[in-house]
């Protein structure tokens, strides 16, 4: 299969007057990094468009609390209502939040972690989505991006496991949650 080669813009940032950078060098070579953030960039996007889906479907189980795969309410709500584009990622999970407050499928302690959580993915999401990327001369790379005002992420393994561990995290509780319900992950729409 064809891979594409658009053309990127890279920024970079030069310290005048002994500035120091935000970020570490690296001991690995620059193109290899830029490759990996371009990697993780693409599959944090990916993995949160998975997360939505589980968002949706454990809103659909706990509205409807059925286990038919021919029900046509639910059907009808996740896919032609939720599963639209105009059902924006924060209004997903504004709705499985508040469903879990509501029917305390989890505990409230809980439920503020997952909430944190998914606040934190859909800022990176939004993040890599929109912001660039900019490499410091004698430093790492940053994820430049506006957010209520100009914001900028040190992108290094820290960062990245943070990233991995919370999307991790996001996903096993929506799993956790429409198994609860008694329903296997994606048996619903098959």
């Amino acid at each position: 299969m064809k891979e594409l080669y658009i053309p990127k813009e890279l920024g970079v940032r030069f310290y005048f007057n002994g500035g120091l950078s935000k970020s570490a060098p690296s001991e690995d070579e620059f193109e290899k990094n830029l490759a990996t953030i371009e990697k993780n960039r693409a599959e944090l996007i990916t993995a949160t468009v998975l997360l939505e889906d589980r968002m949706v479907e454990a809103v659909g189980i706990l509205l409807f609390r059925t286990h038919a795969s021919g029900d046509l309410e639910r059907e009808f709500f996740t896919k032609e209502i939720m599963g639209t584009s105009d059902f924006s990622f924060a209004f997903k999970r504004r709705v499985f939040t508040r469903l879990l407050e509501q029917t305390k499928a989890l505990d409230t302690a809980r439920i503020r972690t997952v909430k944190a959580a998914l606040g934190s993915v859909m800022t990176w999401r939004n993040a890599f989505a929109h912001g660039k990327v900019l490499h410091e001369l004698n430093g790492g790379f940053l994820l430049q991006y506006h957010s209520g005002g100009h914001q900028e992420l040190v992108l290094d393994d820290v960062f990245f496991e943070k990233v991995e561990a919370t999307v991790r995290h996001c996903l096993y509780t929506c799993n956790e949650v429409v198994q609860r319900a008694g329903v296997e992950p994606g048996d619903v729409y098959t």
